[in-house]
């Protein structure tokens, strides 16, 4: 973000430079393309409120399939489509970007985590993201613990998280298998969550 700030930047940057900074990623000559193409797309035709398009399979498999492919969907319209859906139709920068972007955009929060937000009831676009990502899945989970709430990523639903997995977690003693899924480790150091992460010693104690 130091090196290239702006959409600007990155388009007009040196591929070679891109390539110094992501050669440890592997791929680095494909990553650079699609982050400069990513950047042009950006400044031609950048997302927008009002301007949301179809991806078919995207969240669900029958999502997108009565929405033609040219068509750009109004926010009143009720049918399924996304802000960025003419850059990407990968689920995991969708699923991201519905976590920390779209809010902000589309004015609902100054924050993706629900900062500003002034609708009654108002709930953060993170808070239905259902994605297949393992890394995604796990920091959902972690947020919607921070909620007080267990979260099964597979489904959705939730229940109130016990008051063993708060203080687990505000132990650090939460370990994450490679499909998001997490279990518990080690014992118990005591009856207040370690750590200094006050809202699951809250959470802990109202239980």
């Amino acid at each position: 973000m130091e090196k290239f700030p702006t959409p600007e930047s990155l388009v007009e940057s040196d591929k070679e430079e891109i390539l110094h900074i992501i050669r440890h990623l592997g791929l680095q000559n494909q990553r650079a393309n699609t982050y400069q193409t990513y950047a042009k797309i950006w400044l031609q035709n950048p997302p927008a409120l009002n301007k949301r398009y179809p991806i078919r399979g995207y969240p669900s498999q029958s999502s997108g399939r009565d929405i033609k492919k040219t068509e750009i969907l109004t926010d009143d319209d009720p049918r399924e489509a996304w802000e960025i859906g003419h850059m990407t139709q990968g689920p995991y920068a969708l699923d991201s970007w519905r976590i920390f972007c779209r809010d902000i955009l589309r004015g609902k929060a100054t924050g993706w985590n629900g900062e500003g937000g002034k609708e009654e009831g108002f709930q953060p676009e993170w808070m239905r993201v259902l994605p297949e990502d393992k890394e995604l899945r796990a920091y959902l989970r972690w947020m919607w613990l921070k909620e007080g709430f267990e979260w099964d990523p597979w489904t959705g639903e939730k229940d109130v998280a016990s008051k063993e997995l708060l203080v687990a977690a505000g132990e650090g003693r939460i370990a994450w298998d490679d499909k998001g899924g997490m279990r518990i480790i080690g014992e118990r150091s005591g009856n207040k969550v370690q750590g200094g992460l006050g809202e699951f010693e809250q959470d802990a104690e109202k239980l």
